[in-house]
């Protein structure tokens, strides 16, 4: 089991990687590309060690990605390189938080060996603890609410984040380049929690990145994001009370807080994300509404692809699932392989939803997920799976209206990439009766109990 939390054909696809090459000059500059694009003499890397593995070496390098705000940050990037390297141009950066990165060179392993190709780990995203202790979301929050009072576009965390991953592509091209005599000139950018919201921002502002594996942010679109969980709810989640203690949600429509939206929400960027992108996400998670995705899905280009694992939460049990999808799927860009498409269309009515899945090939296995709740908060439910018979390239997935409270859902597919790599596609999960439940309003934030 791979640890991801302590404290991610020619044709079409083909297509999709040319465009993106000029996603990012297709919009006007806004505060985040000004602060990627400011010169920092500061930046260096050095190679410190390097260590064989069957199969595989391992390099060591040591980054100072920028000086941001008078503090210098500095990184560690774990480089994991097959013996035998199929694509020398494409790498696969994994952003972590607080640690070296070393344990995840298993998880690396795993990905070079399916993939032919090298992967990386980029630590100490943030930088951390800083300002008196702050960590994670109080991190961010905090400098959220000092670009609201001062207006100073320099303080939100997230810039100086985004640009570790920025210079971390810098030092792994200039490595292997240096030690290799070979040039990476394409990333797949992947990473969980705050570090899959510095996915989406470094996705929508690079043009290296020609895919991406956002994990564990279900939260694009915030306003509509932060309004549902208020409807469903009746208050926020409790896990983002790092943002609503300093009345961050309450005033998000403030002159000051619409601009900040405009450069950190990966939303505003939806128009730019014409790589393929692989959401890779947990039912249970405690941050988020099982159905967040009805935000911001439909806005985003294609080609794209769901993994959502059932009763995972927000570590994705530890990537057990998610990690063997996200290998096959980084197999499946660097070989040029079309990943399969999973498409489907939903009716809810009275009687209760049926939900149709269109494949773009016929399946290995399909399973139909549902969970049952008395008050639609379905945090703490437990998610269970019947295996549908007569396999096709459509099927259907029937879900009775309960006779009190409700049920979520959603559609699983299993399939084999070209060179045999089993792997796990999802639909969106949605919810039966579609009728919000009757709450009072809360300031206080939701817990999740029953």
């Amino acid at each position: 089991m791979h640890q991801l939390f302590s404290w991610a054909a020619r044709g079409v696809l083909g297509v999709a990687l040319s465009l993106n090459l000029f996603a990012a000059e297709g919009r006007a500059d806004n505060a985040l590309d000004e602060y990627l694009k400011k010169p920092d003499a500061h930046f260096n890397w050095k190679r410190t060690e390097s260590k064989k593995l069957e199969g595989a070496e391992v390099v060591h390098l040591e980054l100072l990605s920028q000086v941001w705000r008078e503090q210098f940050w500095s990184h560690d990037i774990q480089i994991v390189r097959p013996t035998t390297v199929r694509h020398s141009d494409i790498c696969l950066l994994f952003i972590t938080g607080s640690g070296d990165g070393a344990r995840y060179i298993e998880m690396l392993k795993t990905i070079t060996d399916a993939s032919g190709a090298m992967a990386a780990v980029l630590a100490d995203v943030p930088n951390q603890p800083l300002y008196d202790g702050k960590n994670e979301d109080a991190l961010i929050a905090y400098t959220f609410e000092q670009f609201a009072r001062t207006r100073d576009k320099s303080w939100p965390v997230l810039f100086p984040m985004v640009k570790s991953a920025v210079k971390a592509m810098d030092a792994i091209q200039q490595h292997t380049e240096k030690a290799h005599q070979q040039k990476v000139t394409k990333f797949v950018v992947t990473g969980a929690s705050k570090r899959g919201w510095t996915t989406w921002l470094t996705g929508a502002t690079d043009p290296r990145v020609v895919a991406i594996a956002p994990m564990v942010f279900d939260m694009l679109n915030f306003k509509a994001q932060t309004d549902w969980a208020q409807a469903m709810y009746g208050r926020q989640s409790e896990q983002i009370a790092d943002y609503t203690e300093l009345n961050l949600v309450e005033r998000m429509n403030s002159p000051e807080l619409k601009e900040l939206r405009s450069w950190v929400d990966p939303y505003e960027y939806a128009k730019s994300y014409t790589m393929p992108k692989l959401i890779l996400i947990g039912t249970n998670d405690r941050y988020w509404v099982v159905d967040s995705l009805r935000h911001y899905w439909n806005d985003l280009p294609q080609p794209k692809w769901i993994f959502q694992t059932p009763n995972a939460g927000h570590d994705l049990d530890g990537g057990r699932e998610a990690i063997p999808t996200l290998a096959a799927w980084y197999q499946m860009i660097a070989d040029g392989e079309q990943p399969p498409s999973v498409q489907w269309q939903i009716k809810d009515g009275p009687e209760g939803a049926q939900m149709t899945l269109i494949f773009s090939q016929k399946p290995e296995e399909v399973r139909a997920w549902t969970a049952k709740s008395t008050d639609r908060d379905l945090r703490d439910d437990k998610w269970e799976s019947a295996k549908l018979p007569n396999l096709a390239e459509q099927m259907t997935i029937d879900v009775p209206k309960p006779e009190q409270g409700y049920v979520a859902y959603l559609g699983e597919a299993v399939f084999k990439t070209k060179r045999g790599h089993r792997y796990k596609l999802s639909t969106e999960a949605r919810v039966t009766p579609r009728e919000a439940p009757s709450r009072p309003n809360s300031s206080g934030p939701s817990t999740g109990s029953k």
